[in-house]
């Protein structure tokens, strides 16, 4: 077993992060980035990539782009406001990463995988492929080998095949073993930044929620109608996690066994759950 994972390379942020799920079937187009006019004449501000999902509304995907060429067709640095914590599934429940969904991952956030190129994610093929295309039309060397992969219903993976083939050989690491256990996965979840902490191959532990508003109300007014990632990254920036509080006092616990490190861990109760970081 590998004993420090530090990721400072290897775990750099992808290049471009789409993601998407069933309900942009039904989305309605965006007033605020129309790329054209009822002419067909293309709005200030707007570009090819808007053209293409201007029927689409900005809380369903995410695009994220970086070190891209000059070019006149992909000019933002991002696009969307869709949740990099939002989780998919895979046909039959499962996604492409079979040694993951052996110890329960039925469902990942795609954008918590540290793998270049990080895939993209829309429910419609024909938005996918032709998001795809500009993307190969762009950079022809980082995108050469990108594809659209159905992964489930209304949910078109765009991902490159060393993306795939490097996350078919994610296996359950130290986290998984000595720290999560047995632990029940949808009752919690960790989301931890890239290459800040040792043990940790991946960015997600766990399968909850936490893209969602807390149904409890939240015990201190700063956190009000706030989502859990949000309440997440406001306590802690650097290992974030929620849901069960006895689950994370177990993790807590399990953490400090691994790693005297990890003894500084906090786990503090909030809108009827509890988050723990540092």
């Amino acid at each position: 077993m590998r004993k420090h994972l530090l990721f400072t390379g290897v775990a750099a942020i992808a290049a471009l992060s789409l993601f998407s799920c069933k309900k942009d079937q039904q989305a309605t187009p965006q007033s605020s980035i129309g790329s054209t006019t009822e002419t067909g004449a293309r709005l200030d501000g707007t570009d090819e990539l808007d053209a293409i999902l201007k029927d689409l509304s900005p809380d369903t995907y995410l695009l994220a782009f970086e070190g891209l060429p000059a070019n006149n067709y992909i000019t933002k640095a991002r696009y969307g406001s869709l949740s990099e914590e939002t989780q998919f599934f895979g046909p039959g429940g499962r996604p492409p990463f079979p040694e993951l969904a052996k110890i329960g991952y039925e469902k990942i956030p795609f954008r918590k995988i540290w793998i270049k190129t990080c895939p993209t994610m829309i429910p419609i093929l024909d938005v996918a492929s032709r998001a795809a295309a500009l993307a190969q039309k762009v950079d022809p060397k980082q995108f050469f080998d990108l594809g659209v992969f159905e992964v489930g219903k209304g949910q078109q993976l765009l991902a490159t095949k060393s993306f795939l083939a490097a996350g078919a050989r994610l296996v359950p690491d130290a986290v998984d073993q000595k720290v999560i256990g047995q632990a029940t996965l949808s009752k919690f979840r960790l989301s931890i930044p890239a290459g800040t902490l040792p043990y940790f191959t991946r960015g997600f532990y766990g399968t909850a929620d936490i893209t969602q508003v807390p149904t409890a109300g939240a015990r201190l007014t700063i956190y009000t109608g706030l989502k859990w990632e949000d309440i997440l990254r406001k306590r802690f920036p650097n290992l974030i996690g929620c849901f069960d509080p006895e689950i994370l006092k177990d993790i807590r616990a399990n953490f400090a066994r691994l790693d005297t490190r990890f003894e500084k861990l906090n786990v503090e109760e909030v809108a009827g759950g509890a988050v723990i970081g540092f």
